[in-house]
C-alpha cells in the first residue's frame, strides 16, 4: 500500500514538472520560412498587378479606334500617318467628313430611281429602300398611303413595268436642304388585255433634313447624311397613252408597222 502511495506521488511530480516544462516552452518558426512566405506573398501581388495592366492595355486596344495610314500611290507620299495630317498632294487631301450637296443629289436621284423605275422582280425591294431614306414620320404615312391605295397590288396585276429619266436636278440658291427635279416616267402595262405605254413628265420639289441617327452616314440614308423631310410630285406635261407591239405576236407587229410615225414599239 505504501509503495503504491509512493507511486502516485512519483507520477504526480512528473506530471506536475512536465507541465512547468512545457509552460516555459514556445514554439518559434524557421527565419528561411518566414523570408521565403513573404517573397511569394510579394511575388503574387506583382503577378496580380501585371495582370491587372495587361486586362487594362488589351482592353484599351480593343476598343480604341484603329490608326489611319493614307498614302497617295501617285506621288509616293504619306498623306496621314497615325491620325496625324501631313499635309495634301496634287491629287489627294485629308478633310473631316461633311455631307455635301453630291450627297444630297445622290439622295434624291434615287429616291426617284426606286419611286419610278419598277420592275416586278425586285420591286419589293425598291419600295423598301424609298421608304428608308424618308424620315420616320414620313415613311409611315407613305407606306399607310401605298398599301391603302393598293398602288404595289396594281402594279403586279396589271404587269407594269415602268423606266426613269432624270432631266434635271438643282439645289435651291436660297435654301441648300430644298432640291427640284425633273424627269420623264415611261410605264408599260396591261389594260383590258391590250398592252399600252403612258409616258408623263413630273416635276418634284424635295425638302432634306441632316441625319437624326447615329452614325449620320448609315445605310438607311444610303451613306449620305441626309433623310428626306417632305416631297411633293407633279405632272408637267399631259399623259399619252400608246399601245405597245409584242415582237412575238406577228398580227400586232404588222398593225404597228403601218401605225403614224412617232409611236413607240418594243
Amino acid at each position: 500500500m505504501m509503495k503504491e502511495k509512493k507511486e502516485d506521488q512519483v507520477t504526480n511530480e512528473t506530471s506536475a514538472a512536465a507541465a512547468a516544462v512545457e509552460r516555459t516552452l514556445y514554439l518559434t518558426r524557421d527565419p528561411d520560412d518566414v523570408v521565403t512566405i513573404s517573397s511569394l506573398f510579394k511575388a503574387v501581388w506583382i503577378l496580380l498587378i501585371v495582370l491587372a495592366l495587361s486586362v487594362g492595355i488589351n482592353a484599351y486596344l480593343s476598343l480604341r479606334k484603329a490608326d489611319r495610314i493614307v498614302v497617295d500611290k501617285s506621288s509616293g507620299r504619306v498623306i496621314e500617318l497615325n491620325n496625324r495630317d501631313y499635309g495634301s498632294t496634287e491629287t489627294v487631301s485629308i478633310s473631316p467628313d461633311t455631307p455635301t450637296a453630291t450627297d444630297k443629289r445622290y439622295l434624291v436621284q434615287e429616291f426617284l430611281t426606286s419611286l419610278y423605275e419598277v420592275e416586278q422582280s425586285t420591286r419589293e425591294s425598291q419600295v423598301n429602300k424609298l421608304l428608308r431614306m424618308l424620315d420616320p414620320d414620313l415613311s409611315i404615312a407613305m407606306a399607310t398611303r401605298l398599301k391603302q391605295n393598293g398602288v404595289l397590288a396594281a402594279e403586279k396585276s396589271e404587269s407594269v413595268n415602268s423606266s426613269w429619266e432624270l432631266q434635271d436636278l438643282t439645289i435651291d440658291e436660297n435654301d441648300p436642304y430644298v432640291l427640284r427635279a425633273i424627269g420623264v416616267r415611261r410605264i408599260r402595262r396591261k389594260v383590258a388585255g391590250q398592252n399600252v405605254e403612258e409616258s408623263v413628265q413630273l416635276k418634284a420639289k424635295f425638302l432634306l433634313k441632316d441625319s437624326p441617327s447615329s452614325p449620320v452616314r448609315n445605310d438607311n440614308n444610303l451613306r449620305t447624311g441626309f433623310t428626306i423631310l417632305r416631297f411633293r410630285v407633279e405632272p408637267v406635261s399631259g399623259k399619252s397613252v400608246s399601245p405597245i407591239s409584242l415582237i412575238a405576236d406577228d398580227a400586232e407587229h404588222e398593225t404597228a408597222a403601218g401605225s403614224p410615225p412617232g409611236q413607240d414599239q418594243q
